[in-house]
């Protein structure tokens, strides 16, 4: 049953979305597989929908936890999950009816209006006390959840939300909890999550995996498998070797080994469009770094594309802005920027630092982040910049730009998982972002402004330009070297076919389906 939201929201929230489609007949099992093995690139943390840490738990939540409506795998279609109808009645007011007997796991009873209501204003109108859900901004034009009776509510917006459909009601933030479950629980609902979804946790191994099994009080259709583990593993070889092996079944790879990996027995491997930004941060608070022209020094000393090569082996294509081709408020006209060292040179001089300086930049020890740290750090060298590589394990990089240690910082190089819509982009680089996931520490109330009037725009040509002019504040700082939006390789068996959200690295599990 097809969702009634007027074409003029869907087109408001989102770019059109090129179709993520696992075609073709797959080989027939000759033993009936119930068992699933997955990778994730994080290890996992927080399985609340308000809490989480990334794209990696949520790839688990949505497996756990149902959403009022959700996508059909593998197209741009919304469709009815735990609502029986979904109307949008005004750019401010949505109705919904839930579908009786749908149950919480762990005998918590059946799904009503009040978790709904309470799942959606957690993030922000009623946030736990000294708690502010890093993804409050996915909901923050939300005013109320009003409940008219057991099954039916209102979702009411103190003003129109664009990307409302897309990224809140659809996606993690929009997992419905039970209310009980999380208040009782406390934290450990952190790693024993209560949800109504085709899957449930069963286990929860910090550094190792996190186990789900069938639900067997989920109404409607069954997963796929019986049981699916989802493991952390981190170092890019040992995934291959967990390929090859068959100790996985399914994981993003990367892209310099996706050549080697399409050859070997019984796997296969698809290429989807990148919807990540990968980028070298400077520190806008940290002298020398406080100084604009010591940052587009750094800008004008790199040589990207040699950084790409290294780090890639040539499989990406070169970003110059923050927004995606693909998504709504890409900025074609962006500014490429060329090496010349010559201008790298006078710039620092003009900064007072004609000599030049020592720095370190933090990158996750990784192969492609380390190559690219490698070519700034001989790059960097010939305009007196003596550069310290500083390369870390998951854990200590990704707290690096948080809180009292995030001042510590100089430069960096890193990854964030996107969806295809610019806010959700753009959100990291707020002002309230700084001391969290905005590691420049890069401050514009200017900036923050344009976001908001963009989040209320349903207009997609206005909301474009407003789009392209919060990139330029982001230009102009020099705050930031764009790297790339990365490229998707997925490595799967020949057997299996894929659920995946229009993103591509967006994952819905319990519809992974075995043939």
């Amino acid at each position: 049953m097809a969702i009634e939201v007027t074409r003029r929201q869907m087109m408001a929230g989102s770019a059109a979305l090129a179709g993520v489609m696992f075609g073709g007949r797959l080989a027939s099992a000759q033993v009936p597989r119930t068992e699933l093995a997955v990778r994730v690139r994080r290890d996992l943390e927080v399985l609340d929908p308000a809490f989480r840490s990334g794209l990696d738990d949520a790839n688990v939540l949505r497996a756990v936890f149902q959403n009022l409506v959700t996508f059909k795998p593998n197209t741009s279609e919304m469709v009815m999950d735990a609502a029986e109808s979904f109307e949008a009645i005004s750019d401010t007011e949505f109705r919904f009816k839930l579908r009786p007997g749908q149950m919480f796991s762990d005998g918590y009873g059946e799904m009503t209006a009040e978790d709904v209501k309470f799942s959606f204003e957690r993030f922000q109108v009623a946030a736990p006390k000294g708690k502010e859900s890093p993804y409050a901004a996915d909901w923050a034009s939300l005013k109320a959840v009003e409940v008219d009776d057991k099954y039916t509510g209102r979702i009411l917006l103190d003003a129109p939300r664009a990307s409302l459909m897309v990224i809140a009601i659809a996606d993690a933030s929009g997992c419905i909890v039970c209310k009980r479950a999380v208040e009782e629980r406390g934290v450990e609902h952190n790693i024993r999550p209560v949800g109504s979804n085709a899957l449930m946790v069963t286990g929860f191994e910090k550094q190792r995996q996190v186990t789900l099994q069938r639900n067997p009080d989920y109404a409607s259709d069954a997963s796929g498998f019986e049981k699916v583990a989802v493991r952390f593993v981190q170092d890019p070889k040992t995934v291959e070797l967990a390929l090859r092996s068959g100790e996985l079944d399914f994981s993003e790879i990367d892209p310099t080994l996706a050549d080697s990996v399409s050859q070997a027995a019984g796997l296969k491997v698809d290429k989807l469009p990148g919807v990540a930004n990968v980028w070298l941060g400077l520190n806008t608070q940290k002298p020398p770094f406080d100084n604009v022209k010591v940052r587009e020094a750094l800008r004008a000393a790199l040589d990207v594309d040699q950084m790409l090569t290294a780090g890639y082996d040539g499989k990406v294509e070169r970003a110059n802005a923050l927004i995606m081709p693909r998504v709504l408020g890409h900025w074609a006209d962006a500014p490429v920027h060329a090496r010349d060292v010559d201008k790298a040179k006078a710039l620092l001089a003009e900064a007072g630092h004609p000599n030049g300086f020592a720095a370190r930049i933090t990158v996750l020890n990784q192969p492609s982040y380390t190559n690219m740290a490698l070519v700034a750090q001989a790059q960097l060298a010939e305009v007196g910049i003596n550069l310290e590589i500083d390369a870390r394990d998951g854990g200590t990089f990704w707290s690096a730009g948080k809180g009292a240690d995030g001042e510590k910082l100089d430069m960096f190089i890193v990854r964030f998982n996107g969806k295809l819509d610019p806010n959700f982009l753009a959100q990291w680089f707020r002002s309230e972002q700084v001391g969290i996931w905005n590691w420049q520490r890069w401050a514009s109330k200017e900036f923050d402004e344009i976001l908001d009037a963009a989040a209320r725009e349903m207009d997609a040509d206005k909301r474009t330009a407003m789009i392209v002019e919060a990139q330029k504040l982001m230009e102009a700082s020099a705050a930031f070297v764009w790297l790339t939006y990365d490229v998707n390789f997925v490595a799967r068996r020949d057997w299996l076919k894929p659920a995946l959200m229009p993103s591509g690295i967006d994952w819905q599990l319990h519809r992974f389906q075995p043939e």
